[in-house]
């Protein structure tokens, strides 16, 4: 089934002034372009997931395909870059296929010799390098399965990574088009004329809270917060930095990761009010309950000027970490950095938060409103209110069931996030003339 495209979502988006993604998302190395098996073959249709670099929990993406696949019993996995020594947590079969320049011919024989005699139902393509989309649209020519696309990051409006060939030929093929955010679904729209429908991240059900928490328990600490994740550019870790140093406020870093592909010491962030604890990650069920004690939760995000070194990030990308936030611990989340952002944008709509610019004084004053007893608890009465539908029960087949069907299976999450409102049309036309 085909749908036209709905002018009814249609947002006049002109495109931002393309941005130079990092180096590695337009060249790849010829290390990066071998075929690696790393499974013995699958013997049954496979569900084909067509990612960037390995499925684990170091990233945002790989923390999600995870949670959304990894019950599936024949999922084949395929990467076309390494960027965690080769560990993958993900798939009965796992390849990774890179390509050294962008000809689907070439890809296509490749690709045909990885698979080797697995065949492919159906397949899952969520792309940030340019060899994601020649490995999706070779499998899908290859095997005739229906294809759907589910974008997590622009890498093609605001950024240089997709060219525009490439990525068109990936929306003609694909049945079924998903985006993160509104932002990005809307942007894409208006420059390729293609339906998107609304997916955001989803949270394992067996974290989400389901009951209030009370003042005294959360509140206890108020001058302490929390940060889960990755901060994805080294300038927003730099400027953090900046804002909170001598606030008297500290922020406690959760994540897999930490300064994973940035500069600075544990040493140096204590210093300024950022705290690594000592020792491995958190299991889920530790980390949900230091969440639970947190008073509020810190989402750093671009501030969308000439030095935002990812910006293509933070315009359209919504952090996956925030619905995990919302539905786990029902903490405010005060966003720093742009308000234009889809982060600032997300926690806005939703009233589960705030937003505030990279400045002590500003931050102080925003912690300080954010901590205070009733408009605590009544960001957490919003939480409360939405945590259960961020379940990632069914999500996956949600997924499933919509690309065969070309369009959404129902609505829940078109009902949930807002489409974005005219000005970011007036923001992307300025991106495009500065």
């Amino acid at each position: 089934m085909t749908h036209p495209y709905d002018p009814a979502f249609e947002v006049n988006i002109r495109l931002a002034e393309e941005l130079l993604s990092l180096t590695r998302a337009a060249v790849e190395t010829p290390a990066q372009s071998a075929v690696v098996r790393e499974s013995p073959p699958l013997l049954s249709p496979a569900d084909a997931i067509v990612a960037h670099i390995e499925v684990n929990d170091g990233h945002g993406v790989g923390v999600l395909l995870r949670r959304l696949f990894g019950h599936y019993p024949s999922i084949l996995s395929v990467r076309s870059q390494d960027h965690f020594g080769g560990r993958q947590d993900f798939g009965a079969l796992a390849l990774r296929i890179g390509h050294e320049d962008l000809s689907l011919d070439a890809a296509r024989g490749k690709v045909r010799q990885a698979l080797g005699e697995n065949t492919v139902g159906r397949i899952l393509a969520v792309p940030y390098y340019p060899a994601d989309v020649l490995n999706a649209l070779a499998i899908q020519e290859l095997s005739g399965a229906p294809l759907a696309l589910y974008l997590m990051d622009d890498q093609n409006i605001t950024s240089n990574g997709i060219p525009d060939e490439l990525m068109g030929r990936l929306l003609e093929r694909a049945a079924l088009r998903l985006a993160i955010s509104p932002e990005l679904a809307a942007a894409y729209e208006a420059k390729f004329e293609a339906r998107f429908w609304l997916m955001p991240p989803v949270v394992p059900s067996r974290l989400i809270l389901d009951r209030p928490l009370p003042a005294a328990e959360v509140l206890a600490a108020p001058r302490r917060g929390v940060i889960l994740g990755n901060i994805w550019g080294q300038r927003w870790l730099e400027k953090l930095r900046e804002t909170v140093r001598g606030t008297g406020i500290r922020l406690t870093w959760l994540s897999t990761n930490y300064l994973f592909y940035l500069e600075g010491s544990a040493e140096e962030l204590a210093a300024d009010g950022i705290d690594i604890p000592a020792g491995a990650p958190l299991p889920d069920p530790e980390l949900v309950e230091a969440l639970r004690r947190a008073a509020f939760a810190v989402v750093p995000t671009g501030t969308l000027d000439e030095g935002d070194d990812r910006k293509f990030l933070a315009l359209l990308s919504l952090p996956s970490r925030i619905p995990f936030l919302l539905a786990t611990a029902h903490l405010p989340i005060l966003v720093i950095g742009d308000e234009r952002t889809a982060a600032a944008r997300f926690v806005r709509d939703l009233g589960i938060g705030m937003v505030t610019p990279y400045d002590g004084g500003r931050f102080t004053e925003a912690v300080a409103k954010i901590t205070e007893t009733r408009t605590n608890m009544a960001l957490r009465r919003r939480a409360l209110a939405l945590a259960a539908r961020f379940t990632d029960v069914g999500a996956a087949e949600w997924i499933w069931q919509s690309l065969a069907r070309g369009e959404a299976f129902d609505l829940r999450y078109e009902d949930l996030m807002r489409r974005p409102r005219p000005e970011a049309a007036a923001l992307a036309r300025r991106e495009r003339t500065s």
